[in-house]
């Protein structure tokens, strides 16, 4: 089972799972698991989280492009991202890298 993320840090690198398809349905990422057949789907901010790891990157590449396309400051971004992140990685969408 994988680590606690809350003691994520920053520098730790993030991966799409390969065991997801996914398409743009009505503006939303709505992705399934190839080998569950469970469903999911990403709202604005997840599917661009999940644009940019169309190669590995670090939680901070990940809020810095966040902080520049929102307008965001990296703190509130930084605070916003890791339980989500953490979430995906505990649905087994995203993987550590």
């Amino acid at each position: 089972m994988l680590e606690n993320y809350l003691s994520m840090e920053l520098t730790q690198k993030i991966a799409r799972s390969d065991n997801f398809v996914f398409n743009e349905v009505d503006g939303e990422l709505v992705m399934m698991n190839i080998e569950t057949g469970a469903y999911a789907s990403l709202n604005e901010t997840g599917k661009s989280i999940w644009t940019l790891l169309d190669a590995p990157k670090s939680l901070s590449e990940v809020v810095s492009s966040l902080v520049e396309e929102y307008e965001i400051d990296q703190a509130t971004c930084e605070k916003e991202v890791m339980p989500f992140v953490e979430n995906m990685l505990k649905s087994e969408v995203l993987t550590l890298a």
